[in-house]
């Protein structure tokens, strides 16, 4: 059985783009922090996914083969949130995370009419809702290769700015289509 081998060439090989994912971290991490960038591009050779992991403060263990959370966490998580439907927090956590870790964290100001929320609905609604009652600021949901969410809230200029540079740090990524999307009230996950 003969095989026919088709090995691409150097210019046909998307390298990452390590500006943009300089940049990419800088904006998440609301300024510069060298390490976490290192450990961002060490990341950015494999997996997308992983980069959005150490960003929120979550990132795997590289020698665990169940991917389980380093000792040494990069990042605060408070940037931003991952979830899924399935690892959900309670909407109080929810709460909780909008308003002492998001808010806090990029240094904005809103309020949520808590109110409107039901512990019956998922992250896709409560986000939905969220989305709703912003002024002037987004959420902005970073995606691909999996189902879960990763999501901060911005203005417009850094949102617009947050989804340019992720589709130029994964434009390498050919396995999966990895996307950004800002949230609104018609949110489907």
């Amino acid at each position: 059985m003969e095989r026919n081998v088709v090995k691409k060439t150097e210019e046909e090989i998307i390298k990452p783009d390590f500006d943009a994912l300089k940049e990419f971290c800088a904006l998440i991490l609301c300024g510069h922090n060298e390490e976490v960038y290192q450990r961002c591009k060490y990341h950015i050779q494999n997996e997308i996914e992983d980069v959005l992991y150490v960003l929120s403060g979550h990132d795997s263990d590289d020698s665990d083969p169940y991917g389980n959370q380093t000792e040494k966490q990069f990042v605060e998580p408070q940037h931003y949130l991952v979830s899924s439907d399935a690892g959900a927090p309670e909407l109080s956590d929810f709460f909780c995370f909008m308003e002492e870790g998001i808010m806090e964290a990029r240094g904005l100001n809103f309020q949520i009419e808590k109110e409107k929320f039901s512990d019956d609905d998922c992250i896709v609604e409560w986000l939905a809702e969220l989305s709703t009652q912003l002024k002037d600021l987004y959420i902005v949901v970073f995606g691909g290769g999996s189902d879960t969410y990763h999501f901060t809230i911005m203005n417009k200029e850094e949102c617009e700015r947050a989804m340019e540079l992720y589709a130029r740090i994964s434009a390498h990524c050919t396995d999966d289509e990895y996307d950004a999307m800002i949230v609104t009230k018609d949110f489907e996950g």
